[in-house]
């Protein structure tokens, strides 16, 4: 059995970011291996997310911008934001720069394979494949979920999921300026629905239908949305554009505990380590909190003490948000409306991205309808007492 310092099993944003951080420290001096189903880079995903200094993988940056809209109701707004910049990073950038470098360094082993399982010896951690298994002193593992066969069920199992175009267009109809955070379906009775819109030119844009719900729809009924939203918005019919990709994706929102640990030394990276902020979606600028924190912790200890990304606080905000949009939808949608009316798109994402005092989250929490709110502390008063 072949034998590592550490393993890295998936090569996705946190995989590739943690392998990332440990080639440019120290670590760099440990043998390593990364391994994944396929290490091919492909461009079938972005991730964004917003940044008042200077952004985590700057130069890899594919677009980003300083002016958002929100479409809340009948209320369509503009606005310049004057803390931070919304990023948008591609995965096929992220995987060629990162795997290229990694590919040059004598200590980094590279190896595609499919996983089968991952164990615990009372020494090691072992990865098994088809063929092989491998053990090392740490695994992390952004493959498998960890509540996968445990029994235990989400108090609020609500997905993000969408579908997106990215599109081409035979004239200029996109701000190449502006992207749309949120332009809410209001015809949408089952959840939270809204189109997200990232222009890359005037003539072309990826454009989403995203969903806050407990369900998943047919994928037809996404590209209906998108097919519509850009008949009425743009006045492109179908011969108009052209589709040169298209992505879907499901992304976890539910209220968990904090589990870090897949098995003994197995570190749980990512998504399935509880890395998404529950209340939004949001991860990868999270996933550089949860990899400098590792490598922190090798680097002075060799002892990781996994904590979780979001204070107390935070997370019961997001608590009380997912009891609104699981149990009242439409309450749901009139929290929004007043978030975005009554504060400023600096001051949300200061809020969304748990940089702010509680005094600024006060002044956030007062700016929209009480009554849900107070429902819901009184509806999660028992999960409000385990965090």
């Amino acid at each position: 059995m072949q034998s590592y310092d550490y393993i890295i099993a998936g090569a996705g944003a946190s995989g590739l970011s943690l392998a990332w951080k440990m080639l440019h420290s120290p670590l760099s001096e440990k043998n390593m291996l990364i391994i994944d189903q396929s290490l091919t880079p492909t461009n079938d995903k972005t991730w964004c997310f917003w940044d008042a200094t200077d952004p985590p993988f700057a130069e890899l940056i594919y677009r980003k911008w300083n002016k958002a809209e929100v479409n809340t109701f009948d209320s369509r707004t503009i606005e310049l934001l004057n803390t931070y910049t919304y990023y948008c990073l591609r995965s096929i950038d992220f995987g060629r720069h990162i795997l290229s470098k990694l590919k040059n360094h004598p200590n980094f082993d590279l190896l595609e394979g499919s996983i089968t399982d991952l164990s615990f010896n009372e020494r090691n951690p072992i990865l098994h494949t088809d063929s092989d298994s491998f053990k090392a002193e740490y695994i992390f593992q952004s493959c498998f979920d960890p509540w996968n066969n445990t029994g235990d069920q989400p108090r609020h199992p609500l997905l993000q999921h969408f579908v997106g175009w990215e599109i081409s267009t035979s004239k200029p109809v996109f701000d190449e300026d502006v992207f749309t955070l949120m332009d809410f379906d209001q015809t949408f009775e089952d959840g939270i629905a809204f189109i997200y819109l990232l222009p890359w030119s005037q003539t072309s844009a990826l454009i989403e239908y995203t969903i806050f719900s407990d369900t998943l729809l047919d994928k037809k009924k996404y590209e209906e949305k998108i097919s519509l939203y850009l008949n009425n918005r743009f006045n492109l019919k179908p011969v108009d554009y052209t589709i040169e990709r298209k992505e879907f994706g499901k992304i976890p929102m539910a209220d968990r505990p904090h589990k870090p640990w897949y098995k003994p030394n197995i570190l749980n990276l990512g998504t399935v380590g509880g890395v998404t902020k529950p209340s939004t979606g949001y991860t990868f600028k999270r996933i550089q909190q949860q990899t400098d924190a590792i490598v922190k912790d090798l680097l002075s200890s060799r002892e990781i003490r996994p904590q979780p990304i979001s204070r107390k606080r935070f997370r019961a905000y997001d608590l009380w948000l997912l009891q609104i949009i699981d149990r009242h939808p439409k309450d749901a949608l009139r929290v929004f409306n007043h978030l975005f009316q009554n504060n400023s798109l600096d001051k949300v994402f200061q809020f969304l991205a748990e940089e702010s005092s509680i005094k600024n989250d006060l002044k956030i929490m007062s700016s929209v309808p009480n009554i849900p709110f107070l429902r819901a502390i009184w509806e999660t008063s028992n999960r409000l007492k385990e965090i």
